[in-house]
This record gives structure tokens, C-alpha cells and sequence, in this order.
């Protein structure tokens, strides 16, 4: 975000979910250190997706949550610092 690295995305980890749910625009850019291949899916399809395989779901809501916890945690060291 403006430059700043604020984590990592895994193997077979999804990215840019939050946007399919607020309609908000990106906050990040995603920039690879390898060579990778990476699927692109539309808003509509994402959804249909979901409904079809809900495990995916259940996978997107940990890959959040994980995100969320490192976010508080950075949020608390630079309170401490």
C-alpha cells in the first residue's frame, strides 16, 4: 500500500476477495517475487464459485481472518514502539 509492504500472499491463496464484498475499489497492489501464474475471476463467477464450493468460502474466511489477526498485531507494535 503507497509503497509500503504490508504481507505476504501464499501458494494458492486468494487476493482482492474484500473488493468482490464491498464493491470498494483495491487498497493494495500485489506485486510477485517469482515467476507465478494467477487466475483472474469475475465478480459474478467469484460468488457462483463460492456457492458451488463452499470449503472455498470456508478457506476465504480463514485466509482473512489470518490477515486480520497480523494486521491488529502491526497495529499493536507500532503502538508499542
Amino acid at each position: 500500500v503507497d509503497g509500503q509492504k504490508v504481507g505476504d500472499i501464499g501458494e494458492e491463496e486468494v487476493f482482492g476477495a474484500m473488493a468482490v464484498f464491498t464493491g470498494e475499489p483495491r487498497s493494495a497492489t500485489v506485486v510477485a517475487r517469482t515467476a507465478c501464474t494467477i487466475m483472474a475471476v469475475p465478480q459474478k463467477d467469484f460468488i457462483l464459485l463460492i456457492e458451488a464450493q463452499p470449503q472455498a468460502a470456508v478457506n476465504l474466511i480463514d485466509n482473512l481472518a489470518r490477515r486480520i489477526v497480523i494486521l491488529n498485531q502491526q497495529l499493536i507494535d507500532k503502538h508499542d514502539a
